[in-house]
């Protein structure tokens, strides 16, 4: 998606909850930009570094800092947030959402992607639990079952599956758009990436209306700065 509709040829990439940098390196690796890679988990921030030192990527910074409270200098051409909003509480994201026009320039755009909350994929626990759709689940009875299956994951802030999970804020369309309201920043563009796409001749189909939403693994969202 990124590299057939928003190539970032000359751009200066910030890359908001980086995590291990994955996504980081690729940007950096696949277009002649410059990319600043941030997030607020020390695991996280030393596996990236250490990927990029094994790959020796030269044009990528990755970097411990919290971008509400320390905003690195801008401004920015692209502003990433890849399957992090949804792990962010929703005051919070606000809070950091109105404050990324002022590391932009006209023009400048915003790309955040995430798992909608009704999707079959965001609990971020289906891979362990073999259940799609679980977070529908009575949750006394979810919360055991995910401890039961435990497990630990890289991270200060959620070292385990268990933390992972009740640190989701159940994050829609909808309510990205209440926490996008004060921004000034113009939707562009938007991809509800659902199991369907993956049917021969349906790379295409948007379901986005009831029930059919549910099918919804992956929503894409682009705004631009005026």
């Amino acid at each position: 998606l990124i590299r057939t509709r928003f190539p970032l040829d000359g751009y200066r990439v910030l890359d908001i909850g980086c995590g291990m940098g994955g996504m980081t390196l690729w940007y950096a690796r696949n277009f002649d930009c410059q990319v600043l890679g941030c997030d607020i988990d020390a695991n996280h921030i030393d596996v990236a570094r250490a990927m990029k030192d094994k790959y020796q990527v030269s044009n990528v910074q990755f970097e411990l800092r919290d971008v509400l409270n320390d905003p690195p200098a801008g401004p920015f051409d692209f502003i990433v947030l890849n399957d992090v909003a949804e792990h962010i509480p929703l005051p919070v994201l606000k809070q950091i959402l109105d404050s990324l026009p002022a590391l932009m320039r006209a023009g400048s755009k915003l790309f955040i992607s995430y798992p909608p909350w009704q999707g079959p994929y965001a609990s971020h626990v289906q891979h362990v639990l073999g259940l799609p759709w679980c977070q529908f689940l009575p949750q006394p009875l979810l919360l055991r079952w995910i401890a039961r299956h435990n497990q630990p994951i890289v991270g200060d802030l959620e070292a385990d599956l268990l933390s992972a999970y009740k640190g989701l804020n159940r994050l829609t369309h909808n309510k990205l758009k209440a926490v996008l309201a004060d921004t000034g920043l113009r939707q562009v563009y938007r991809k509800s990436h659902s199991i369907i796409n993956k049917l021969p001749l349906c790379g295409a189909v948007q379901l986005r209306l009831f029930p059919f939403h549910f099918l919804v693994s992956k929503e894409f969202l682009v705004l631009e700065q005026p």
